[in-house]
């Protein structure tokens, strides 16, 4: 069974990181250049929580708040969910379904090494039920 640390192996490591004083304007410009649906908060070397295309939508948009005078500190998820290297795919989907999120921190002693999305672990478990029908039948 694949692990995160194949996934990270596979998309690579690269995570967007903005500090808690970031407008919303400047991290979604951000999440958009690099095409992504996720910024991480970090404050010095600590991870402080997330700011998601969901928490623009509901703490954003949807009060009327301003994406030029908001701060991601005011407006972020956290803290943060994470798994390590060696968890496995189907962990990590229990994990999304049982809290109702779509990323998650890779994290190693304390040191963020990544993010994995849903659709990450979604197509790793797809690749692995196809080579399982394949297997079965005979091809």
């Amino acid at each position: 069974m694949a692990t995160v640390e194949d996934i990270l192996m596979t998309k690579g490591p690269d995570v967007i990181v903005a500090a808690p004083s970031t407008t919303v304007h400047e991290a979604v410009t951000m999440m958009c250049e690099a095409n992504v649906g996720s910024v991480v908060i970090k404050d010095g070397g600590d991870v402080q929580g997330i700011f998601t295309e969901r928490d623009l939508l509901r703490r954003v948009v949807a009060p009327g708040r301003s994406t030029e005078t908001t701060e991601l500190s005011e407006v972020m998820s956290g803290p943060i969910a994470s798994v390590g290297l060696a968890t496995d795919v189907r962990t990590c989907s229990n994990t999304f379904a049982t809290k109702h999120i779509r990323h998650l921190a890779v994290m190693e002693e304390g040191t963020l090494l990544g993010m994995i999305s849903l659709r990450d672990v979604l197509t790793i478990e797809l690749e692995e039920d196809e080579e399982i029908i394949h297997e079965m039948d005979g091809t």
